[in-house]
């Protein structure tokens, strides 16, 4: 399946959710990057999009994937939610 970025915007939240599908399924975003020979650096890049071209898509995407897709997905949600809940109480302060 190929990844369509339509979906995740590259930043804290991505990394931090994708980190912890990685726990959920007993393992590290350290660990991976090491079993997958890929330098933590670059998963950071590209995880808060500093990088974003064809490679690193396709990085990303066999990221999600092996963190598991639906999980990521259900977790950045509720994540972009809780966010967008904080910025509307911090909108009505303001107000």
């Amino acid at each position: 399946m190929s990844f369509q970025n339509n979906v995740f915007q590259p930043g804290a939240i991505l990394h931090e959710v994708i980190a912890g599908a990685m726990r959920s399924r007993g393992t590290t975003l350290h660990e991976w990057c090491k079993d997958k020979g890929v330098a933590w650096s670059t998963v950071r890049q590209v995880t808060f999009g500093m990088s974003a071209g064809p490679r690193s898509q396709g990085l990303l995407d066999h990221l999600i994937e092996d963190a598991g897709r639906e999980v990521v997905t259900a977790a950045y949600r509720v994540r972009m939610d809780a966010e967008a809940q904080k910025l509307a109480q911090t909108t009505k302060v303001a107000a």
